[in-house]
């Protein structure tokens, strides 16, 4: 079995509908679906943050004895021509703790690689499907990297392709546990796009805000209304990728499984 570790349900919500899933017990307020078929990953879903995303996956391999991990959500885009609903794919991962005021001395040395087959089967899952896609590093902050000037920075200074706040607890896990792992990530928000502050959700859980929440914010902060509607439409597209991606991906994985399982 592969399972899938995210952090928000809307991330997953097009795989989970594709699907034939079961909602399972989890501990905290993590949110498990398990597969009746192998044609698709149990899902996991952690919730915001590195320490989330290490306990859940942690959970996750005691639960489902993976064969392979695959870490997958939306990220944020530090380069300029990587735009919304395009398919980055990590070929590394690296951590930057703290705050962008401790980023200045760059220490790589907690960076890690994915496994071969799988980076295989996910390079394989976008070619086939057709999907825009970037192949560099993803760069994992303890904080929502929101906005143009901490990106571009990442980009530049750091040569990332990517940011997130979850995919290097996960394979850091999964490394640990000797589990074969990849990072794929769809592009939210492109590099100049500036959030609104109602978007920050650090160390949450895996649900969005309740409309109300929106609506309050846009009363009092009516200038924000037009990013969050291109946040909306970018988060549509997004997840849209990811669903088309993984199901390519599940069967790429599985062909090149078989292949090596039983060489000609």
């Amino acid at each position: 079995m592969i399972v899938a570790l995210g952090s928000l349900k809307r991330e997953a919500i097009g795989i989970i509908r594709s699907g034939d899933y079961t909602l399972v017990d989890a501990p905290e307020d993590f949110l498990a679906y398990r597969p009746e078929s192998h044609d698709f990953p149990a899902i996991v879903l952690s919730g915001t943050g590195s320490e989330r995303a290490r306990r859940a996956t942690k959970w996750a391999i005691e639960e489902f004895a993976p064969e392979s991990i695959i870490s997958f959500g939306f990220c944020g885009a530090t380069k300029e021509h990587t735009h919304a609903g395009d398919i980055v794919i990590a070929a590394r991962i690296m951590d930057l703790p703290g705050t962008p005021f401790e980023w200045s001395i760059v220490d790589d040395t907690n960076s890690l690689g994915p496994d071969r087959t799988v980076l295989l089967a996910a390079r394989t899952a976008v070619e086939v499907s057709g999907l825009d896609y970037h192949h560099g590093t993803i760069v994992t902050v303890s904080k929502t990297a929101t906005t143009p000037g901490t990106k571009s920075w990442l980009g530049e200074v750091i040569n990332a392709t990517a940011v997130d706040t979850e995919s290097h607890a996960v394979a850091a896990a999964a490394t640990d546990a000797e589990i074969p792992w990849v990072v794929v990530a769809s592009v939210l928000d492109d590099r100049d796009f500036d959030f609104p502050t109602i978007v920050d959700r650090h160390d949450s859980g895996p649900y969005e805000k309740r409309i109300t929440a929106y609506i309050k914010h846009v009363f009092n902060t009516p200038q924000d209304l037009p990013a969050l509607l291109r946040l909306g439409r970018s988060s549509t597209r997004a997840s849209s990728s990811l669903t088309t991606f993984m199901a390519a991906f599940m069967e790429a994985h599985a062909t090149l499984t078989s292949i090596e399982q039983h060489p000609a």
